[in-house]
């Protein structure tokens, strides 16, 4: 970081957070909240959709699922809930051994939000752990929405190809192929064909082959199906969930 780094109005370097390609995160500590700034001009756009997207979401009625939509910060911020638990990805990897009930817990709480946002008009494009964050209260809150498709515009984001669905990637289909992967990740630990190149997973899953999930049992299966493009919808999929979380707990 330079002194040439372009702060949100009132912060600095020690109030950061997070910080991404296209820009970071800053906590506004009394009010537990974060701003969200792109990193220059190039980036703008990025903010932009993902400003219009939680409008959207707020409008809708929002979602527990969703990081809560505090309004525009500056010109091109956003403020937003603080999620203090941080990303999933990076909690699972210190906390390998998180009980089978949390994890399905936090599957179907992300799933459910997959299907609210579905219902607005919105691909997200890159649903991995790293996208995931869990709030004081370890919900899992779904976020970073500042490169997914609204009402059909295009995706800003690369799909990361160890959830990247063989086919349209502005896609349902191709986001219930990710929320397989996704499963997958919480549930195991490790992205599916985390020891391949991009290239070898494409490949697998341009022939239709998929990690193994017989050992994870009935969830496993969803995984599967997901995978298979045998779901329409996420909310078919919050329903099996559903019953699973309940027969765990």
């Amino acid at each position: 970081m330079s002194d040439e780094v372009q702060y949100p109005t009132g912060f600095g370097l020690a109030d950061i957070v997070s910080w991404g390609i296209i820009g970071m995160v800053c906590l506004h500590k009394s009010s537990q909240t974060v701003v969200k700034s792109p990193h220059d001009e190039k980036n703008n756009d990025f903010i932009t959709t993902e400003k219009k997207i939680y409008e959207r979401v707020e409008h809708s009625g929002g979602h527990p699922g969703l990081l809560r939509y505090y309004g525009p910060y500056d010109e091109f911020c956003i403020r937003l809930e603080y999620a203090p638990h941080g990303q999933l990805h990076s909690f699972l990897l210190k906390n390998a051994s998180m009980s089978t009930s949390q994890r399905l817990r936090w599957i179907v709480q992300i799933t459910e939000a997959l299907s609210f946002v579905h219902r607005v008009g919105v691909v997200h494009g890159d649903l991995t752990c790293s996208n995931v964050l869990l709030d004081a209260d370890m919900n899992a809150k779904l976020a970073d929405f500042s490169g997914s498709s609204l009402d059909g515009s295009p995706l800003l984001v690369v799909v990361t190809p160890s959830h990247a669905y063989p086919g349209e990637k502005n896609s349902t289909k191709a986001h219930l192929f990710a929320l397989g992967s996704l499963i997958y990740q919480i549930m195991t630990g490790f992205a599916p064909y985390n020891d391949l190149s991009e290239e070898e997973t494409e490949s697998k899953y341009l022939k239709g082959e998929f990690p193994a999930t017989k050992s994870l049992g009935e969830v496993g299966n969803i995984i599967s199906k997901c995978w298979r493009c045998d779901y329409n919808t996420a909310d078919v999929v919050a329903r099996d969930l559903r019953v699973m979380d309940f027969q765990t707990t």
